[in-house]
């Protein structure tokens, strides 16, 4: 018996001993992106999050920056999606649609870090339906209803963060209500994603919303109200990614022509407010 217990003993040692655990390990700072600038617009993202595939093989999702094991070594696949929140909801992440993927075969060594930035670009078959970075002679908004202020250029470069412009919105008690769309048509598809992405910097709640033109009528359907102001002496740009496909896909909606709209109204403790926007696009499929 004592003999049968030192031979299974050996047997568990020597398993033991061929199964190496030693992991290589993965970091990532941040994946960057590249657009074509005169049909793509700025390079301004907020990819969050890394969704890892190793050999076609998931690893999870993660939040960057992060380091994190891999049970490999030597040449493998890896690929990475890149992802956002959608609406700006951290409980909502997903691999944003219209970016590619990152892929390349990649060297892992045991107890080494293989430290990769990652940079990605729109898909090819994607477009722009609306691109407004408010670098050209007009803008592409025009105020209706009962609007009584509109969007401005803003050319401050204590405020400005991209190219030399952006759009700025000023309230007041005397000019306190915003309300403006866009000037032509989108021709936006039912069956497909949709998404507005945009750049912001606010101390005075603002909203957005998709107009759907059935003939003569103009049906306005809110989508999100940006309710948490800055504080003046900490405004900093953000940037959100909103999908469109629910609005535009609503049964009641049975056109191809749509408009985007925003609206603000002075908030009830402000004696002024101020909303600038940038970096406004409708990415949607070819």
């Amino acid at each position: 018996m004592r003999s049968l217990y030192i031979f299974i003993s050996a047997i568990v040692l020597i398993g033991c001993q061929q199964e190496d655990l030693t992991p290589s390990f993965l970091r990532i700072d941040s994946i960057e992106l590249s657009t074509d600038g005169t049909t793509e617009g700025d390079d301004s993202h907020d990819i969050v999050d890394a969704w890892i595939y190793l050999d076609n093989a998931p690893l999870g999702v993660h939040e960057m920056p992060f380091v994190m094991p891999v049970l490999e070594e030597g040449e493998h696949q890896l690929t990475i999606f890149p992802g956002i929140k959608k609406n700006g909801i951290s409980a909502s992440r997903i691999i944003y649609p219209f970016y590619d993927r990152w892929e390349a075969t990649v060297n892992f060594v045991k107890e080494d870090t293989l430290v990769i930035t990652p940079v990605v670009s729109y898909k090819n078959n994607v477009e722009m339906a609306l691109l407004e970075d408010f670098e050209d002679a007009g803008i592409d908004f025009v105020k209706y209803g009962e609007s009584d202020t509109s969007i401005q250029f803003v050319d401050d470069p204590s405020i400005v963060k991209y190219g030399s412009k952006c759009g700025g919105i000023s309230l007041n008690t005397e000019d306190s209500i915003l309300l403006v769309k866009t000037i032509s048509n989108l021709n936006l598809d039912r069956t497909n994603d949709c998404f507005i992405e945009l750049d912001y910097m606010n101390n005075n709640t603002f909203g957005f919303g998709l107009i759907a033109y059935e003939g003569p009528v103009q049906l306005d359907q809110p989508i999100l109200y940006i309710w948490n102001a800055q504080n003046n002496a900490e405004m900093q740009w953000k940037k959100i990614y909103i999908n469109l496909w629910e609005e535009v896909s609503a049964p009641l909606n049975t056109t191809s022509a749509y408009g985007i709209y925003f609206l603000s109204r002075l908030d009830e403790e402000n004696s002024f407010g101020n909303i600038y926007v940038d970096n406004i696009k409708i990415v949607k499929y070819q």
